[in-house]
C-alpha cells in the first residue's frame, strides 16, 4: 500500500515548536518537506517565504537576494510565462508552465514551474505555492544527498506490493516500479493528496489510511460506512464535511467539504491495474449537493418557485431560434404588472402580500399550461410567453390570466384582499425574420405595451405587433399617452341606461355612467380611464363631479325615478366628498330617496369598513344602497346581514353562466333566495336576449339592465 502523507517521521514531532501554530509559520514549514526548490509567491511576484533548496539552487547560479521578486530572479522572458500561471493560480485553478526556465544571466534556472491555488499566510497576505522543477536543469550533484528521494506527498508502501525500488531518478523524485506501474514523478506534480490501494484492504483499513491523510475528527466507522455506500466500479466521488462536529456555517454556501475520489489505475499492458485503485484528496471543495441546488436558485425566484428574469430571457432566446426553425408557429410574450399590490401589503403586511404573489404564480402557471413559460421579473411583475398562431390566441390568453386574477380572493382577519393586473402583449407572427429581434428587446415590448394598460386604470389588455427591426422609437410611441389628470370637464359626459322592473314590466331608473368625448375619446375606454383615475388619486374630484351632475337632474325633475350610479372606495373615504354630499341632501330627503349610490364588491372586500361606514352614513340621509359586480362569494353574503344594503347587482358572468345550464340556474336561484332572506333585492346585469331576461324572472331576480332594455343614451343636460 502507498500512502502520501504531508508529514512523515519525524516532522510530526517537529509540529510541537511554537511557530508551527501561526498559519505563516505552519506554510513555512511545509515548504522544507518539498522536493524542489519552492516559494511562496505573492500576485505580483514577491517572494514571501522560501525553503532551502531555493537558496541552494539560487546560491550556485550566483543569484544573491531570492527576498525580492521572481521578476528580479527570471528572465524577461521566463518571468512572462511564470506570470500567466500565477494569475491562473489566484483565480483558484492550479497551473504549470511547461519549458525550460533561465535566470537574468541565461543560466539554465528549472524546467517546470507548478502553482498551486491561492492561501493566506495572514490576514493581509495572500500567496500561491511556486514549485521549480529542476529535472534535467542542472546536474544531480547540485542536490544535497538530504534533498532527494521524497516525493511531494511522500509515500509508505508494503513490502508485500511493491518491488525493489529502482535508483531515485535525477531531480529527486524516487521511481514506483511493479504491476501498477505508477510513474511516482507524475505524482510530484500534483497538486492534491494521493492514497492508492492495492484491492486487498478491508473498508475499515481504506477509512483508516484516508483518515491519516485527511486528519480532522471523522470517526473511522462513519467513513467506512460511507465507502461501502458507492455503488458500481470506480471511478466513484465521495463528499464528507471538511470539519465534523463543528458549528454550523452562517450560510450554508459556506459549507466545506473534502472531496475523495476513487479512479481505478491501469495495469502495463492496459487493463486493469490488478484491482489497484488511487484515492486523489481534495480539500476545502464546495459541497456538490448545495452548489447543485446554488445552481438551480441562480434561475429561479425563491418566493415563488417561477423562473427569474435570467432564466426567462434564456428560455426566450431559445424560443426564439425555435420560431427561426418553425416559421409557422407565432410567439406571444406576456408582460403582468399587478394593479394596486402595493394596498395588499400596506393593509396586510409582507407576509400577507407574499401569499398573494404565490396565488398570482399558481394562476400564471396553470394558465400558460406546459407549453409556456412564466417568470417573476421583479417585485410585482410577471412575464409569460406562449407558441401561439395568432394574435386573437394571445389576446383570449391574456384576458383568461385576468380572470383568473378576478378569482383570487386572500381572506386575513376582517379583510379580503383582491388582486388585479395590466398585460402588455408583444405578438411575433410566424416567419417574421428575428436577425434584428433579441429577447431583451422582445420583453422591452411588452413591457411597454403593459405600461400604456397601467397608466389608465390597469385591469386591460395591451397587445404591440413587433415588427421587423423594432427599434426605440417605435417601442417609446406605445406610451405616448395623456395623464388622467390632464382631461377638462368639457371631454367628460354623462349617459343613462334603463334599469327594468322585471315582475312589473317598467322601467323604474337609470343608472348613470361616465364617458368620454371629443378627440382623445378613441385613445381609450371610459372604463381604463376611470381605473387610471382611482389609481392618481383623480377619481374623488369625477366622483363629485357626477354626484353634482345627477342631483342637479334628480331635484329639477319630478318623476320619481331612481337614479344610481358608482361611487369609488377613495371617494366614500374621503370627508370633503361625504361632507358635499350631506350638504346637498340634509336638507331634502326628498332628491335623497331617488339616489341610489353603488360600491363595487371589490372595494367592499378591500376596505369594508370604509364602504360599511359610507353605507351607514347615507342610508341615514334616505338614499338607496347597493353592491356593484356581485359575484356571489361568501365572505360577502357573510357580511351582509350588519351591512345596510338595498340591491345586489350581479355581475355580469353569473347572467351569461346560467343560459343553458341548469345546474348553475339552480345555484343563482340558491343565492337569490339567500338576499331575499336578508330583505336584499337583486339586479341582473349585461342582459341581452329574450330567452335571458325569462330565466331571471323564473329566480325571482326583481330587476335587470342590459342591451335587451336599452342601450345608455346621453344624459339630458337640460
Amino acid at each position: 500500500m502507498q500512502v502520501s502523507q504531508r508529514f512523515t517521521g519525524d516532522r510530526r514531532e517537529d509540529s510541537v515548536h511554537p511557530e508551527f501554530h501561526t498559519p505563516a509559520g505552519f506554510h513555512a514549514s511545509l515548504l522544507e518537506v518539498l522536493p524542489h526548490a519552492a516559494a511562496y509567491v505573492a500576485q505580483d511576484g514577491s517572494i514571501l517565504a522560501r525553503n532551502g533548496r531555493l537558496k541552494t539552487v539560487c546560491a550556485a547560479l550566483g543569484v544573491e537576494d531570492t527576498s525580492a521578486r521572481l521578476s528580479d530572479l527570471l528572465s524577461a522572458d521566463s518571468w512572462k510565462r511564470c506570470e500567466t500561471v500565477l494569475a491562473a493560480a489566484f483565480n483558484g485553478v492550479p497551473a504549470e508552465a511547461s519549458g525550460r526556465m533561465s535566470v537574468k544571466s541565461g543560466a539554465a534556472f528549472c524546467r517546470n514551474v507548478i502553482c498551486t491555488s491561492f492561501l493566506s499566510l495572514s490576514k493581509d497576505r495572500r500567496a500561491v505555492l511556486v514549485q521549480f522543477d529542476m529535472s534535467e536543469a542542472h546536474p544531480e550533484e547540485t542536490y544535497p544527498e538530504d534533498i532527494r528521494g521524497i516525493s511531494l506527498k511522500g509515500y509508505r508502501e508494503s513490502a508485500s506490493d511493491v518491488p525493489e525500488k529502482a535508483p531515485a531518478e535525477r531531480g529527486g523524485a524516487s521511481g514506483v516500479s511493479g504491476s501498477a506501474g505508477l510513474n511516482r514523478s507524475l505524482l510530484d506534480h500534483f497538486p492534491d493528496d494521493v492514497v492508492i490501494f492495492n484491492g486487498q484492504e478491508s473498508l475499515e483499513e481504506k477509512a483508516i489510511l484516508l483518515l491519516d491523510v485527511i486528519g480532522g475528527d471523522h470517526e473511522a466507522g462513519f467513513l467506512a460506512e460511507a465507502l461501502g455506500d458507492l455503488k458500481g466500479q470506480p471511478p466513484q466521488t465521495l463528499y464528507i464535511p471538511e470539519a465534523p462536529g463543528s458549528e454550523p456555517a452562517v450560510y450554508e454556501t459556506d459549507r466545506k467539504m473534502c472531496e475523495i475520489r476513487l479512479v481505478p489505475l491501469p495495469g502495463q499492458d492496459g487493463g486493469s491495474g490488478a484491482g489497484k485503485t488511487m484515492a486523489i484528496i481534495r480539500r476545502n471543495v464546495d459541497c456538490p449537493h448545495e452548489a447543485a441546488e446554488n445552481r438551480r436558485l441562480a434561475y429561479l425566484d425563491p418566493l415563488t418557485g417561477l423562473e427569474n428574469r435570467r432564466a426567462f430571457t434564456k428560455v426566450l432566446k431559445r424560443e426564439l431560434k425555435r420560431l427561426d426553425a418553425e416559421p409557422e408557429t407565432g410567439l406571444a410574450v406576456f408582460y403582468i404588472d399587478l394593479d394596486e399590490f402595493k394596498k395588499v401589503n400596506d393593509h396586510g403586511g409582507h407576509d400577507v402580500g407574499d401569499d398573494m404573489l404565490l396565488r398570482v404564480a399558481a394562476c400564471l402557471t396553470l394558465t400558460l399550461g406546459k407549453f409556456g413559460s412564466a417568470a417573476r421579473i421583479g417585485g410585482d411583475e410577471f412575464a409569460g410567453m406562449l407558441p401561439v398562431a395568432h394574435k386573437e390566441e394571445a389576446l383570449q390568453v391574456a384576458e383568461e390570466i385576468l380572470e383568473g386574477f378576478d378569482r383570487i380572493r386572500l381572506e386575513v382577519n376582517e379583510r379580503i384582499f383582491t388582486i388585479g393586473g395590466s398585460i402588455g402583449v408583444a405578438f411575433l407572427e410566424g416567419g417574421t425574420p428575428l436577425r434584428d429581434i433579441d429577447a431583451s428587446v422582445l420583453l422591452g415590448l411588452a413591457d411597454r405595451a403593459c405600461l400604456r394598460g397601467k397608466r389608465f386604470g390597469g385591469q386591460s389588455v395591451q397587445i404591440h405587433n413587433v415588427q421587423l427591426a423594432e427599434d426605440e422609437a417605435q417601442a417609446t410611441e406605445l406610451t405616448a399617452l395623456p395623464e388622467p389628470g390632464s382631461f377638462r370637464t368639457s371631454e367628460l359626459t354623462l349617459c343613462a341606461m334603463p334599469i327594468m322592473h322585471l315582475k312589473k314590466g317598467r322601467i323604474f331608473g337609470q343608472e348613470v355612467l361616465l364617458r368620454l368625448q371629443g378627440e382623445r375619446a378613441g385613445e381609450l375606454s371610459s372604463r381604463a380611464w376611470i381605473n387610471a383615475a382611482e389609481r392618481s388619486g383623480f377619481i374623488a374630484q369625477v366622483d363629485a363631479w357626477t354626484l353634482d351632475k345627477v342631483l342637479n337632474a334628480a331635484d329639477r325633475h319630478s318623476a320619481r325615478m331612481t337614479l344610481t350610479m358608482n361611487i369609488s372606495a377613495e371617494s366614500a373615504r374621503d370627508p370633503n366628498f361625504r361632507e358635499g354630499l350631506h350638504q346637498r341632501l340634509s336638507a331634502n330627503p326628498l332628491l335623497a330617496s331617488k339616489l341610489c349610490l353603488e360600491i363595487s364588491e371589490r372595494d367592499f372586500l378591500r376596505e369594508p369598513s370604509t364602504v360599511e361606514s359610507f353605507f351607514r352614513d347615507v342610508t341615514d340621509l334616505g338614499c338607496q344602497t347597493a353592491i356593484d359586480d356581485f359575484a356571489g362569494h361568501w365572505p360577502v353574503l357573510s357580511r351582509l346581514t350588519g351591512l345596510r344594503v338595498v340591491w345586489l347587482k350581479l355581475e355580469s358572468g353569473l347572467t351569461r353562466q346560467v343560459t343553458g345550464s341548469p345546474a348553475k340556474a339552480a345555484i343563482l336561484a340558491g343565492l337569490v333566495r339567500a338576499a331575499h332572506e336578508l330583505g336584499i333585492k337583486v339586479v341582473a346585469k349585461h342582459v341581452e336576449t329574450a330567452e335571458e331576461a325569462d330565466l331571471l324572472r323564473t329566480l325571482d331576480i326583481e330587476a335587470a339592465q342590459g342591451y335587451y332594455f336599452g342601450k345608455p343614451e346621453p344624459w339630458p343636460e337640460g
